[in-house]
């Protein structure tokens, strides 16, 4: 998806029979063409500004800068020479200006170790996937629907944060403290020797309380770790308000002037998210010391009656702090002075949480001679089953809540998945998060004991368990990557048939048989460019493993076995017989625990190369830039939204320079498309009778439209094509990501909708055969190179004759764009 702005002369001359322009028409009768707006009596200054797609690169390159340009050939072996100064613009006279916003998610190598945290960011996209209206306060059970989606969402993310510091605690805690030092002592140390410090009798730490001390330093670390990032990042987004502020409208909700000034409602999220993770280490700290001062009460005058009591006070102002933590992520950040307030009250019960972990860490040392471990840590399988029936319960509320916003209150019919994409993404980062955190407390508990089938025969093996629940997420991940090879060869079958389909139209555009290998390869890249219809098809398939790991976590809840979980997946399976089953099964189990450590494995060496390899890096931003458009509205340690910095960035400078008397056209390729089109939206009134807008290879319809229905569709692209002076959209059948944009008449009715100028594709490839002086046919170009093609310059020709700019021809000179 990255925007290659080779120049126009190094692929072909623009052709000059003019053409009309036209700015909208209907599919299904087309409109006459509109005449160009009468120029003024004297023309402007006017500016074309690029906005990249993911991935980006340098700015010399985009702007075509380099003093050396290619002129024929290609990248691997092509014929350069000296750049003139012409073949640096667009349109004679017009400057040429770039965004680049590429950094803000690839500039740093560090940035790359955000794919770790995959699971918060697919969290906090679902939040953004309603397909209720936004153009409307809501009243009733669209209301209803509508807060309980939100709720939803968010009360997910905060299970995610848990889950992950159960994971941490999980291994530090459990693992290490509990069932090898605290447990094994001996033992411990002759198998893991650096553990002496820990596990030995003779030290002073290897009692149960202060063990489970040491080990609570890494699930501590991991949320620091986590909280620092967030900081640090809402420090580097951070942009201040425009003085004059935008033209709001209920048709557009990215108009609305607060919309990426999200820091109050994130810094009151993160407040809360901190706090129920510290709040969990406390009571993996807490439960262990209390059930035993429960159970085994010396009854002693002041002995451990005194810290039964000390132990159940703590545990009720836990679970009140804790839970006001929880409920807090549902208060909405509408009314400033009411996010404030919600903000103290926040960071008050994170302070809380802290004091009383502190407490909790005094009360868990406390010195109990007779206090002994055994098996795995009390309180920890516990936890992790009722955090399984609470993610099953929160995706099924969202799930009924998609459900009633689609049947009462859709934004538009175009929703994916008939409005359940939200809850599918969902339930995909949730099992995502339990995936690596059973691979994460699976194989570090194989690691730790030497019991794996790769240790040599003979070596000491320590007795190390995990929580039976995770036997169930690692057999699920198996499951997934089963379906995945299914539907690897399926998709491969669908695109065989496909290409076959296409074959005779691209043998009638071309005049060439379809014997032809080349009509075969256009056909198969027109073929691929379609295949992102399937993805709602793709995603349901795996969602049918995680259906199943919910019904068993609702099964739990339903027959009273939260405290014990489920049974082991292999027994649960074979009934307990050592027989074909169970061995299948626990063969699947190992594979999906190798598979989700291996997951993890790969982002951290891909986060390792990115450190010294930068084209590594843009492409870990690549998947970023899709991912983290939105304002982490739901999960505030998901990494940062780069449009909260890039949208008013842009929005300041196009203001700036269409109140100097310069009129601005906003070219967005890709991703791009979607930062140009939030910027208009951010404009206030006196700018935006001097923009205009082409979009190329954009995602705004294709996949915007369907996925985030309530921000994007018909209704808010034409509130779009109001703003701007023109608008064009170029696509290509061939481009996977791009199509035309679809909007709203006049009337604002349902019935036909218009099209983006322009609403056919333009060719791909431009030619069949190698063109004169060159040896190689051109090239399938997909969804690059959009502003290397004659359209990109008779659109823009045809621009800036309607905006009558300066040194501009006519729009009635301006050379066609097709071949």
């Amino acid at each position: 998806m990255s925007d290659l702005t080779a120049p126009l002369s190094a692929h072909e001359p623009a052709p000059t029979a003019p053409v009309p322009p036209v700015v909208v028409s209907s599919p299904s009768a087309p409109e006459p063409a509109s005449a160009p707006t009468a120029p003024g009596p004297a023309a402007h200054n006017c500016v074309e500004l690029r906005v990249h797609g993911v991935s980006g690169g340098q700015a010399e390159e985009l702007l075509d800068v380099e003093p050396a340009m290619r002129v024929g050939g290609d990248r691997l072996a092509g014929f350069f020479r000296w750049r003139r100064k012409a073949d640096t613009e667009t349109v004679p006279g017009v400057r040429r200006e770039i965004f680049a916003w590429g950094n803000l998610t690839s500039g740093r190598s560090s940035r790359a170790l955000w794919l770790l945290l995959l699971p918060f960011m697919l969290i906090n996209v679902a939040y953004w996937m309603r397909p209720g209206r936004m153009d409307r306060s809501p009243t009733g059970v669209r209301r209803l629907a509508n807060n309980a989606y939100g709720a939803g969402v968010r009360l997910l993310a905060l299970t995610l944060t848990m889950l992950i510091t159960l994971a941490a605690g999980g291994i530090g805690m459990d693992l290490v403290a509990w069932q090898c030092a605290a447990g094994q002592g001996e033992e411990c140390v002759r198998v893991l020797p650096w553990l002496a410090f820990l596990a030995s009798p003779a030290s002073l730490l290897s009692a149960p309380g202060t063990a489970l001390l040491v080990g609570a330093v890494l699930p501590v670390a991991v949320v620091l770790v986590l909280w620092r990032l967030s900081r640090r990042t809402a420090a580097d987004y951070e942009v201040v308000s425009p003085a004059v502020p935008p033209r709001e409208s209920a048709a557009a909700p990215l108009s609305h002037a607060d919309f990426w000034r999200n820091s109050e409602t994130m810094a009151r999220l993160r407040s809360a998210h901190i706090s129920v993770a510290l709040g969990t280490v406390a009571a993996l700290l807490l439960v262990p010391a209390l059930r035993h001062d429960l159970i085994s009460p010396s009854g002693g005058p002041g002995g451990d009656s005194v810290l039964w009591g000390a132990g159940t006070v703590l545990a009720v102002l836990l679970s009140a702090v804790v839970g006001g933590s929880a409920l807090s992520v549902l208060v909405p950040g509408v009314d400033p002075r009411w996010n404030a307030r919600a903000d103290r009250v926040c960071r008050l019960l994170r302070d809380a949480t802290l004091v009383l972990g502190i407490a909790v860490a005094v009360y868990t040392a406390w010195p109990r001679p007779e206090w002994a471990a055994a098996g795995r840590l009390p309180g920890n399988g516990a936890i992790l089953n009722t955090l399984f029936a609470v993610q099953a319960s929160l995706v099924l509320l969202m799930l009924a809540a998609a459900l009633v916003l689609f049947a009462a209150d859709r934004a538009h019919d175009g929703a994916a998945m008939r409005g359940l994409a939200g809850p599918a993404t969902a339930a995909l980062g949730a099992l995502l998060g339990g995936g690596f955190s059973a691979a994460l407390v699976y194989q570090g508990s194989l690691w730790l004991s030497g019991c794996g089938s790769l240790s040599a025969p003979g070596a000491p093996c320590l007795p190390l368990s995990a929580p039976s629940a995770y036997s169930w997420l690692q057999l699920t991940f198996a499951l997934e990557a089963a379906i995945a090879v299914g539907l690897v060869a399926m998709l491969a079958l669908e695109l065989r048939r496909s290409t076959r389909a296409h074959l005779p139209k691209v043998a009638e555009d071309y005049a060439r048989s379809v014997l032809d290998r080349r009509t075969w390869e256009i056909a198969r890249a027109r073929a691929a460019g379609r295949m992102t219809e399937v993805l709602p098809s793709v995603m349901v398939a795996l969602l049918l493993p995680a259906g199943a790991l919910g019904v068993l976590a609702l099964y739990s809840t339903l027959t009273g076995n939260l405290g014990a979980g489920p049974v082991p997946a292999a027994t649960a399976v074979a009934g307990g017989a050592q027989g074909v089953a169970q061995g299948t099964v626990s063969g699947l189990i190992g594979v999906g625990s190798l598979l989700g450590g291996a997951s993890l494995v790969a982002l951290a060496l891909i986060g390792r190369s990115a450190y010294r390899d930068r084209p590594t890096r843009q492409a870990v931003g690549a998947l970023w830039d899709v991912g983290t458009f939105w304002p982490r509205a739901a999960h505030p340690l998901a990494p940062p939204s780069y449009a909260e910095r890039a949208v008013p960035q842009l929005s300041a400078r196009v203001a700036r320079m269409t109140r100097e008397d310069t009129d601005v056209v906003l070219s967005g390729h890709s991703q791009g498309s979607v930062l140009a089109a939030a910027t208009v939206w951010q404009l206030p009134s006196d700018c935006l009778g001097r923009i205009a807008l082409i979009t190329h290879g954009s995602p705004l319809d294709r996949l915007y439209a369907r996925y985030f229905p309530a921000y994007f569709g018909p209704g808010p692209f034409a509130d779009l094509r109001e703003r701007v002076s023109v608008w064009h959209n170029l696509w290509r059948v061939t481009d996977a990501i791009a199509g035309p944009v679809r909007l709203r008449d006049a009337s604002g009715g349902e019935g036909d909708l218009l099209t983006v100028e322009q609403a056919e594709p333009i060719p791909d490839p431009r030619g069949y055969d190698a063109p004169p002086g060159e040896a190689r046919r051109p090239e399938i170009l997909g969804h690059s190179d959009y502003t290397g093609d004659p359209a990109y310059a008779g659109a823009l020709w045809r621009v800036m004759g309607a905006m009558n700019c300066a040194d501009a021809p006519r729009t009635d000179a301006a050379p066609e764009g097709r071949p």
